[in-house]
């Protein structure tokens, strides 16, 4: 009677480890599951935040001759004019970028201040359709904007 019990507990203990590791495999992959789902939100969010920073942005200078697309410095920027001040966006050393000067002043790049890392930012105006395309890490989100003015 005593081997028979030492048996059965060895089996109840090879039964209860079999148990322990499949739910240590189970919880295992519902946490690698978990974390693609927290990337995948994230990278999302690393997108939408600096488009909708710039149709905020487009959507208060949308009047005529107050945005349009220039060069400085070798860099293609967004001009965003009014009466006082003009609002330089742009995409470089990996981040989107951004000045404000009075009006009549052509910044450097160098006082811009850092907004949001991206890989690639570009914009285009055709007609009055702008086009505006951000990438990270491999992800790519475009908007488009009928402009009014």
């Amino acid at each position: 009677m005593n081997r028979q019990f030492h048996i059965q507990t060895l089996l109840f203990l090879l039964l209860f480890l079999i148990f322990v590791i499949g739910s240590f495999f189970i919880v295992s992959s519902e946490i690698q599951g978990y974390q693609n789902i927290h990337k995948s939100i994230t990278l999302e969010d690393d997108l939408s935040t600096p488009l909708a920073y710039l149709n905020t942005k487009i959507k208060s200078y949308d009047q005529k001759d107050m945005i349009e697309i220039v060069t400085l410095e070798k860099s293609t920027c967004l001009k965003l004019s009014d009466n006082e001040t003009s609002t330089y966006i742009f995409y470089k050393d990996g981040y989107l970028q951004e000045v404000t000067v009075s009006f009549q002043y052509v910044p450097s790049l160098d006082e811009a201040e850092k907004l949001f890392a991206l890989d690639d930012m570009q914009v285009t105006i055709n007609h009055q359709m702008c086009a505006i395309m951000v990438k990270k890490s491999d992800q790519m989100k475009r908007l488009s904007l009928y402009l009014h003015g």
